[in-house]
């Protein structure tokens, strides 16, 4: 059976800090215990439309645009290990990590919003919400979330955005070491990268 994560899995593994530190379950596949029947097959997934241009990266499959960084690239491992990942970047070392991710909902924001929140415990050790208010990114609702966190041996600053466009609910998780010099120009990065998307890409 090809390992792959299913789609119901909801973005619960959106919140892991870095490819590293993910569950091996994750990262590998959540086999059932007994033999389950087989699910219906799932429709095929388009390939994933995307290019930089300098600072800027663009996803046509999804349509959306986004700042990139000059210091960040694009980290393929990161994106498969997540369920419902479009993208992921951040640095190098992966000190600072951006997950955009996409999923259908029947939920309205706020509710879908808290629920996607709720999971950040799981995954931090002392998980403590810095502020929650409503938003617009890109011209869309959204319901954006601060946060700090330990995961990985480390402290982190992570921003947690929630965004309706239509039936479909972008979750943009990003984070940053809080035990860092570096934290106050990478939170600015991220957010500069939050504000500067732009969803009228055809």
């Amino acid at each position: 059976m090809k390992p792959e994560v299913t789609a119901n899995t909801g973005t619960a593994n959106l919140a892991a800090p870095a490819t590293k530190g993910l569950p091996a379950a994750t990262a590998s596949g959540l086999a059932p215990a007994a033999p389950a029947p087989a699910p219906p097959k799932e429709p095929e997934v388009p390939a994933n439309r995307e290019e930089i241009q300098g600072n800027l990266y663009t996803n046509y499959t999804h349509g959306f645009r986004m700042y990139k960084a000059p210091s960040w690239s694009l980290i393929e491992e990161a994106r498969g290990a997540l369920p419902n990942a479009i993208v992921a970047m951040g640095t190098s070392n992966e000190s600072t990590l951006m997950v955009v991710g996409e999923e259908k909902t029947k939920e309205p924001l706020d509710a879908a919003a808290a629920a996607v929140e709720k999971r950040l415990h799981d995954v931090y050790a002392n998980y403590q919400r810095l502020s929650e208010r409503k938003t617009t990114v890109g011209g869309m609702p959204a319901v954006e979330y601060k946060y700090r966190g330990k995961a990985d041996d480390h402290d982190w600053s992570g921003r947690l955005v929630v965004i309706a466009r239509g039936k479909d609910m972008f979750t943009v998780l990003a984070m940053t070491y809080a035990d860092s010099d570096l934290i106050q120009i990478q939170e600015n990065v991220i957010a500069r990268a939050v504000t500067s998307m732009d969803f009228n890409v055809h």
